[in-house]
């Protein structure tokens, strides 16, 4: 008798760009660990980049200011100028999506962008309470994929 045996490998991981970094968020009582995200050109501001952060399905084609396709996972993003500076009180957002809901708080944060090419490096500095979650907080440097 013959036995035929397929193997089929497939990759495991998350789909996205992979950041480097030490990025980290506290969402409530959860710490998910950010390891994908995308800097592209910010459609609702000219001359501004969207830099994005996320656990998951982060990539050029995602637009976390969207509601529409956001994918499931805890995200970070905002959007700044596109040239390395100081950016005190920016608007950071913090987003999470389980299923169907979708959570959204943002709040004044700091970030500072070191280079954006060929890759966007910088850091940020976010909190804020959630009468649900509770406290939301995010910091430390990242180095993203930059898109455009």
């Amino acid at each position: 008798m013959r036995t035929l045996v397929w193997l089929l490998v497939v990759g495991c991981g998350d789909s996205g760009e992979p950041i480097k970094g030490d990025i980290a968020i506290q969402y409530g009582a959860d710490s998910p660990d950010l390891k994908v995200g995308s800097v592209i050109e910010d459609e609702n501001d000219p001359g501004k980049m969207l830099v994005q952060i996320g656990t998951e399905e982060v990539d050029c084609d995602t637009r976390l200011d969207s509601l529409f396709g956001t994918p499931v996972g805890t995200f970070v993003y905002f959007s700044v100028d596109q040239a390395p500076g100081s950016y005190p009180g920016t608007f950071v957002q913090a987003a999470h999506r389980a299923g169907n809901s979708i959570s959204v708080n943002l709040s004044d944060g700091d970030v500072t962008i070191d280079a954006i090419e060929p890759r966007v490096t910088g850091s940020v500095t976010f909190m804020t309470t959630d009468q649900d979650v509770g406290d939301i907080s995010v910091s430390g440097t990242f180095d993203v994929f930059r898109c455009f």
